[in-house]
């Protein structure tokens, strides 16, 4: 039941932080004011705040599921 709570309310909360990036970079693009640029920078700072934590605990509902699919894959440290 936690689980599905979670996954839920991740859920719920990506679907409006995706919007609010987009605009948010699309008006940034347009501003030409420094203080707008500043105001709009907290704006996109904190949605991807939001959208990595929303990120994190869908991961962590994977993880106790137990549905979680890693990639291997090689790497090359010394690169």
């Amino acid at each position: 039941m936690k689980s599905t709570f979670i996954n839920i309310v991740a859920h719920e909360f990506r679907t409006p932080v995706q919007p609010i990036i987009g605009l948010a970079d699309i008006v940034y693009s347009k501003v030409k004011d420094e203080e707008q640029h500043e105001l709009l920078e907290v704006i996109m700072r904190n949605a991807n705040r939001l959208k990595r934590l929303t990120d994190n605990l869908l991961d962590v509902t994977k993880i106790e599921s137990q549905s979680l699919e890693l990639d291997k894959e090689k790497l090359n440290l010394n690169v």
